[in-house]
């Protein structure tokens, strides 16, 4: 078993917020409060990245967990610190002959300029006062381990393994979406997707279960749970698939599956209306089966006034199902689950509907009252993370 060196702090590193030049203190302001929420302890916030500094009371394994569920951080490293070179020098020792590597190389960067020496004057002083301390080789192009050095304006850090995180943008920076959830493997990676692009998310369920209580201990949860653990919070509305699937017995078969994909995202759209949302978010990709040809697509477009974003479009299903496995939906979405889709996709749909064919169904079978009737049946939950369990609106 591998001993692990003594850490001082975990040294938290951001790139794509640094490109929005004009709102860089904004983004980075949400970075550090979501980066608070997600860890429960203190993060300091120093130029160009944010540092934790370590008590003897906190789990470096589980703080080093939520912190890869950051969005925003692109790497993170737990690292030693000292207020001096000498205290430095010694500190690095030790790590080193912890880590035990047959050669290394150090990599420093400056964020402090008033730092007597250069990132390559302090690199090659350190790096030769090491080697012969410790008998080690610097080898500045093959090192086993390349020891990252950061001279701050609040000491010295250093860190030998570069943990990659999430990337993309701080929840909260671009407004508020609604995603279709479903129990399958698209539509929860999908949202995670909105999500990592700064999007605050909540979802809509259209469940083919007797009763809300049956969703609630259904798989429909435990997803969002997941979910959670990346977005502190997520509201999700409960709709029945009941009222329409008794009025859909009366519509030709081929046109079923696609009058209901119209009638999904015209609810949808309501309570994105309602609730203030700037879209809808689907899990669908192109020409995966009938409901997500372009020309459906393009159909069932027309039943919203919202946007519809669709972040899986171009990926493949084996795309999708690692992502799904890494942010660890995968497992509980392939738990067997009465999917109103699934179950209309049986009637062999039509691949090229138009417009005027579905405007036409809405009309003749009235799912404008359908519609109706459903919103009526409306329920709404709060998830949190780390509360036992969600609480009714």
């Amino acid at each position: 078993m591998s001993v692990k060196p003594r850490y001082d702090a975990v040294v938290i590193h951001y790139g794509e917020v640094t490109l929005k030049r004009g709102r860089r203190g904004y983004f980075e302001r949400l970075l550090l409060r979501n980066l608070k929420k997600m860890t429960g302890v203190d993060v300091k916030r120093l130029q160009g990245r944010f540092v934790i500094e370590l008590r003897e009371d906190v789990n470096l394994d589980q703080l080093l967990e939520n912190i890869g569920r950051v969005f925003g951080v692109v790497w993170y490293a737990p690292a030693i610190k000292a207020k001096n070179l000498d205290e430095f020098e010694e500190k690095l020792i030790e790590m080193l002959e912890t880590v035990n590597p047959k050669s290394f190389k150090l990599d420093t960067r400056r964020s402090d300029k008033s730092f007597p020496m250069t990132s390559m004057e302090f690199s090659k002083m350190l790096g030769e006062k090491i080697s012969s301390r410790l008998g080690l080789k610097v080898d500045l192009k093959n090192p086993e381990k390349t020891i990252i050095v950061e001279i701050t304006e609040d000491g010295i850090y250093a860190s030998h393994e570069k943990i990659s995180g999430p990337g993309g943008l701080p929840i909260g920076v671009s407004g508020k979406v609604l995603a279709l959830i479903s129990g399958g493997i698209d539509s929860p990676v999908a949202a995670w997707f909105m999500m990592r692009r700064g999007c605050i998310v909540d979802s809509l369920h259209i469940y083919n279960l007797p009763s809300t209580d049956d969703v609630m201990n259904s798989k429909i949860p435990k997803i969002i749970e997941k979910l959670v653990k990346y977005c502190f919070r997520m509201r999700l509305y409960l709709l029945p698939f009941r009222i329409f699937w008794e009025r859909c017995q009366e519509i030709p078969e081929k046109f079923r599956l696609i009058a209901y994909r119209a009638y999904m995202f015209k609810l949808a759209d309501i309570i994105s209306e309602k609730y203030h949302y700037l879209g809808i978010v689907s899990g669908d990709n192109l020409g995966q089966v009938a409901s997500q040809t372009l020309q459906n697509m393009f159909a069932i477009s027309a039943f919203t006034k919202n946007p519809v974003y669709r972040p899986l479009i171009g990926f493949d299903k084996q795309e999708t199902t690692e992502l799904a496995k890494k942010i660890g939906t995968y497992d509980i979405s392939v738990i067997d689950y009465p999917e109103p889709c699934a179950i209309l996709g049986r009637y062999h749909p039509k691949t090229d509907v138009k417009v005027e064919e579905i405007q036409r169904i809405w009309i003749e079978y009235d799912l404008e009252g359908v519609v109706e009737e459903t919103l009526r049946e409306l329920e709404i939950y709060e998830f949190k993370a780390g509360a036992e369990r969600p609480i009714k609106l």
